[in-house]
């Protein structure tokens, strides 16, 4: 409470002598006027230090959020039309491959033995992947070509021209079981079109997540299936929101490095309709069945804080919970 109240006091002096005058002959002349004595001097000069101090303080805590930088790559106008509902896996399958073509000297050399390995982009992208890794795969269930969009995070965002030439190796890779090779038409960058024959000429500047939604109403879509735990179990209906929102600040410490302080999650109202959606792919990597499944549909909150509903903004780049490379918890927030 000291401490707000340096805060306010100061605001009342700055506001009691608001004119154009340097600070220098400020305090020489209204010193003399107001008979100011040095113990006084000495008070208003840390009033002004510790009143500085909170308001950083307070500007860093409202702004933290927007420490996220991240590029968004899109692939457009895929030649190849997809056989099933989820083409994540397909996709990751055929960057990944692509990736280590583009990256890795020693492609015959396990990554566990290989002494590069702490400095290979393929290693960090797709072997040393942690529950929150570097970049998401943003797709749609049922999408009707394989067009896809990958988003870098933080120091992901440095690999960019890794991931280009990786993209465009896919082509000659070709995608599935079968191999299939396409052409597609264009790539952006950022949402705007992007020629990857400027890929080393131009500085391609990062985006900064910059939060703008305020305590309200909101309706969130489950747009790919969510998987996530709730007490050590996979959730497969009915989801506890305090916790949901909760993992979307856990996932941006991860990804940042960097802690946020401790906030109590508020609404008045909390609805929800979703429902387990299985998927089952096979892994040409692994040589094994990979469960995908998880909850889709809608949830609706009322009377949310603001700083949920920036978490929430936050988590429609990010995506939410596990398995997001392969493009699963993809999400969409509306005002209602």
């Amino acid at each position: 409470m000291f401490q707000i109240a340096y805060f306010f006091i100061k605001l009342a002096f700055l506001s009691m002598f608001a004119f154009e005058v340097p600070r220098k002959q400020w305090t020489k002349s209204y010193s003399k006027r107001l008979s100011i004595t040095d113990n006084h001097k000495r008070f208003l000069h840390r009033l002004e230090h510790k009143s500085l101090f909170y308001s950083i303080i307070f500007t860093k805590i409202s702004q933290r959020l927007s420490m996220l930088k991240y590029l968004e790559v899109g692939v457009h106008g895929i030649d190849l039309k997809p056989s099933h509902p989820f083409i994540g896996s397909t996709i990751r399958g055929a960057l990944g491959y692509a990736l280590r073509r583009a990256c890795c000297p020693y492609i015959g050399v396990n990554c566990e033995e290989c002494g590069i390995s702490e400095r290979c982009v393929y290693n960090d992208f797709f072997e040393n992947v942690s529950d929150t890794p570097n970049f998401r795969l943003d797709i749609n269930l049922n999408q009707r070509s394989f067009d896809f969009k990958i988003i870098l995070f933080d120091y992901a965002t440095n690999c960019l021209h890794h991931i280009v030439i990786a993209i465009q190796n896919m082509q000659e890779i070709g995608l599935g079981v079968n191999r299939d090779k396409f052409k597609f038409t264009h790539m952006s960058l950022n949402g705007k079109i992007f020629d990857p024959k400027f890929l080393y000429s131009k500085t391609h500047e990062t985006l900064n997540f910059t939060p703008d939604f305020t305590a309200g109403d909101y309706e969130i879509s489950l747009q790919t299936p969510l998987r996530i735990k709730q007490k050590n179990v996979l959730v497969r209906r009915d989801i506890d929101f305090k916790s949901f929102i909760r993992q979307i600040s856990m996932r941006f410490e991860s990804i940042t490095g960097k802690s946020m302080d401790k906030f109590e999650v508020k609404f008045d109202r909390f609805e929800q309709n979703l429902r387990f959606y299985d998927l089952n792919r096979y892994s040409n990597r692994q040589h094994a069945k990979m469960q995908f499944g998880g909850v889709i549909g809608k949830m609706r909150v009322f009377g949310l804080d603001e700083r949920s509903a920036n978490l929430l903004q936050l988590a429609c780049i990010t995506g939410v919970g596990k398995s997001t490379v392969f493009g699963l918890g993809k999400i969409k927030v509306d005002r209602i």
